[in-house]
């Protein structure tokens, strides 16, 4: 059993007198009510005893409907992506085994991502949590960001974007705790603990309006090209990662659109943490031998940013002009307020789903 520390739990006793003052606004209670409602449809399509009809539509309706793909307009495409990589019916015997399987959780865990492609940690874990919200919680960026703020960065892994099952077994294991910490009597329930760690996050993060200015600051390779797709996607460009655009040139993101009978337009995103720079300005060199490349994008923290500009200081003008460069952490951002909007453009109800 995961054992927090006294520090942990004054931690959790500072934040939830708060937390109930805000549970009871009618901003909270509908976003409560909105969790509710998807445990019951989650449950309905994938309970034990239904998964073997689900239909790809079923699929579809899920995938819509997941947190982790917010920010993404393009539904459709992130099922296609999947399925594209993946046969329809291995991945919902994969799927029936993640959540149904009689091995343990890391082997189920691992080996659905070797198995299935072109879903992350936060959606497959969102399907967890609410098919068996007293098991599996949450393994997304605010989850980790409410972890961290409870102080739990030293055991658990929340500056990774991608964990192993035996590191996600161990997660659970301390949202489980935290559960008993706040509901001493009731058996766990990670849809009110993940709502928890949510309002760290989201609500109690903007009460402190510092910024502590960080040149070297962390981020995950993985989640920026993700985030990166699903701005591009949201944007109305065809979007995808790990991309080959010209000879010996393989990027991690690519944005493309047909304008009119002009023909293509594309825009490449390298992901910078740490690294060779010289293999990155060699493969964007490359990449530049496109005709249909717009700009090159290069994508990195302050410290690193800086060390590239001065490395392409001495090279032509020409290149340095298809250059541009953004902030990870604007990524970050950028991809946040994307999924605000759509979040409320969807609350209209502009479109009414099937």
């Amino acid at each position: 059993m995961f054992t927090l520390d006294d520090s942990v739990k004054t931690k959790i006793s500072d934040f939830i007198s708060d937390f109930k003052k805000w549970i009871n606004t009618d901003e909270s209670k509908e976003d409560l009510n909105e969790r509710k409602r998807r445990e019951k449809e989650f449950k309905n399509l994938l309970g034990e005893s239904v998964i073997d009809q689900l239909s790809e539509t079923d699929f579809r309706q899920i995938v819509a409907s997941l947190w982790a793909y917010g920010g993404w307009t393009n539904k459709d495409y992130v099922v296609d992506r999947i399925i594209k990589n993946t046969d329809f019916n291995t991945l919902k015997s994969e799927l029936k085994n993640l959540l149904y399987g009689t091995a343990p959780l890391p082997d189920r865990y691992d080996r659905f991502f070797k198995k299935v492609k072109g879903i992350g940690p936060a959606g497959v874990t969102e399907i967890l949590m609410f098919v068996n919200p007293s098991q599996y919680g949450i393994w997304n960026d605010k989850s980790r960001k409410g972890l961290e703020m409870l102080g739990l960065g030293e055991k658990l892994p929340t500056k990774k974007f991608k964990i192993s099952g035996l590191e996600y077994n161990e997660v659970n294991e301390a949202l489980k705790s935290i559960s008993r910490t706040i509901k001493p009597a009731d058996e766990p329930d990670l849809i009110y603990v993940d709502f928890f760690l949510f309002y760290l996050a989201t609500k109690k993060t903007k009460q402190n309006n510092e910024e502590v200015v960080e040149e070297n600051y962390n981020f995950e390779h993985d989640e920026i090209i993700e985030k990166l797709v699903g701005i591009g996607s949201g944007l109305g460009f065809e979007a995808d990662s790990e991309q080959q655009i010209a000879a010996g040139a393989r990027v991690d993101v690519l944005w493309q659109a047909r304008i009119a009978n002009l023909g293509v337009v594309s825009y490449v995103f390298e992901v910078q943490k740490g690294g060779s720079i010289d293999s990155l300005i060699l493969n964007l060199q490359k990449a530049k031998n496109n005709p249909t490349v717009q700009k090159l994008v290069i994508v990195a923290n302050t410290k690193d940013l800086k060390k590239i500009k001065n490395e392409v200081e001495s090279l032509s003008e020409d290149f340095k002009k298809s250059l541009a460069y953004m902030e990870a952490k604007d990524v970050e951002r950028a991809f946040n307020l994307l999924t605000e909007l759509n979040s409320i453009i969807n609350r209209l109800e502009l479109v009414k789903s099937f």
